[in-house]
């Protein structure tokens, strides 16, 4: 038997016999098993709520076309509700992906849903189901999800078990006995690291999985992309602290060092991220919008009076009411003075949001709560994709609704018979995206074990 197994199996049953290392085991089975359950009731709320609201134009045109018959039986000409196509609904849904339970990300600060009708704003299509969305206690609260447990709890459960896995031998005097070992002393220092952190990364890994199979998640790709995320961060981990093992020489230091990197990569550094963002690159004002809109609406409405009461009362040998004609004029005017307004707001958050990604490159925790926000489809990036396709399937049916009275053409029975036009998404490409962030990730790590290499460099001498 070589020298290196030896070590191997007397590190490996050193690591198994240890308690606390069993103790964070379980406590971190306990702590993502409730993660996961909640993240898949969330998941699964979230998913009937937008069903819910999608299917409500179906109900909508079900009732109109009960109503529609009855009229015609009646002998009666229907109102203007059941014949016009510019009173038609439709409604735009954001599915939820097939790993949401794995992280609520930013979806909570989006709206999954869109109210659309031919007359409607398609930048206010949103406002129903946005109620609540814009509160910063919304926005800032979060949830105890799977992500979060292993952004989070998953470097102090590797910190926990291997921050001093040497230090602790160079402080009682053991190490010296290991050095003598037929095995270089990086390959010494780099097998232990492996047999405990990265057994324990790898059990960690096999746990989250297993939950978010439990709770139905049965996408293969993603789930295997989460083991790749969670390799890679948990790499990053173990390799910092192998660097402090080989720094410092009391555990007592190293804990503190541990535990003061965790704190600064975890919580502060996100943290001044965040407030540099907003200072650099400070979000447009929501109550400056909003006023702003309305102010200009109210202008065009104000400048539209006198043809509107015209409109009202004039009398038309055409298939739409004069008053619909205005209706339309005035919605373009309306649409043109909007436009620049809707735009220059979204230009200001689309500026903040490049900085603050352009920050996130600076802790690992960021990256890696981004990187699973993209493959549980709960990013930013998939909610703005929705209300960019939500806004052009409104620009699709307005354009029907004109061209429906272009061709004076009104409502039938036959046409409450035929299914509407359906919204669907279309899933943005982040596979790039998430190969970055796996990049950077397993780039810190391997940074900080060159940092490690050129300490071994130096010899057995400066490990002791």
């Amino acid at each position: 038997m070589t020298g290196r197994s030896t070590v191997t199996r007397l590190e490996a049953l050193r690591a198994w016999r240890d308690p606390v290392m069993r103790v964070m085991l379980i406590l971190f089975a306990i702590a993502a098993g409730y993660a996961a359950v909640t993240g898949g009731h969330w998941a699964q709320a979230r998913q009937e709520a937008v069903t819910t609201a999608v299917a409500e134009a179906d109900t909508i045109m079900t009732d109109r076309r009960k109503a529609f018959i009855e009229t015609l039986a009646k002998g009666e000409k229907p109102n203007f509700g059941l014949i016009y196509a510019t009173a038609l609904p439709f409604r735009a849904g954001l599915p939820s992906a097939p790993l949401a339970a794995l992280s609520t990300g930013q979806a909570e600060g989006y709206p999954a849903a869109a109210n659309i009708a031919p007359f409607v704003d398609p930048w206010t299509i949103f406002d129903a189901h946005a109620t609540g969305l814009e509160s910063p206690a919304v926005l800032a609260a979060g949830r105890f999800d799977l992500a979060f447990v292993i952004v989070v709890l998953l470097p102090l459960l590797l910190i926990a078990t291997t921050y001093d896995f040497w230090s602790r031998d160079v402080e009682n005097g053991s190490a010296r006995f290991q050095l003598a070992q037929p095995v270089r002393p990086a390959r010494l220092i780099l097998m232990r690291a492996a047999v405990r952190g990265g057994g324990l990364l790898v059990a960690a890994t096999i746990i989250a999985i297993g939950w978010l199979i439990a709770v139905g998640a049965g996408d293969v790709v993603g789930l295997a992309l989460v083991v790749l995320v969670m390799l890679a961060y948990g790499a990053f981990w173990i390799a910092l602290c192998i660097l402090i093992n080989l720094l410092v020489r009391a555990s007592t230091t190293a804990a503190l060092a541990s535990g003061t990197a965790w704190l600064a990569l975890v919580v502060l550094i996100p943290a001044a991220g965040s407030a540099i963002a907003d200072l650099a690159a400070p979000p447009p004002s929501a109550m400056a919008y909003t006023n702003a809109v309305r102010t200009a609406g109210l202008e065009v409405r104000a400048a539209n009076q006198a043809a509107a009461r015209a409109a009202a009362t004039a009398e038309s040998d055409r298939a739409y009411p004069a008053s619909l004609w205005h209706s339309r004029g005035e919605i373009q005017q309306r649409d043109a003075r909007l436009g620049p307004i809707h735009r220059a707001y979204a230009d200001g958050w689309a500026r903040h949001r490049a900085l603050e990604n352009t920050l996130s490159l600076l802790s690992p925790a960021v990256i890696a709560q981004g990187a699973l926000d993209r493959i549980a489809g709960t990013g930013s990036d998939r909610a703005l994709a929705f209300q960019d396709q939500a806004r052009a399937f409104a620009g699709d049916v307005r354009r029907i609704a004109f061209g429906w009275m272009d061709e004076e053409r009104l409502m039938t029975l036959a046409d409450y018979d035929r299914p509407l036009p359906r919204f669907a998404f279309v899933e943005p490409a982040w596979r790039g995206h998430l190969t970055r962030e796996l990049l950077i990730l397993l780039g810190f790590a391997a940074l900080l074990l060159a940092m490690a290499a050129l300490r071994l460099r130096r010899g057995a001498a400066q490990l002791l």
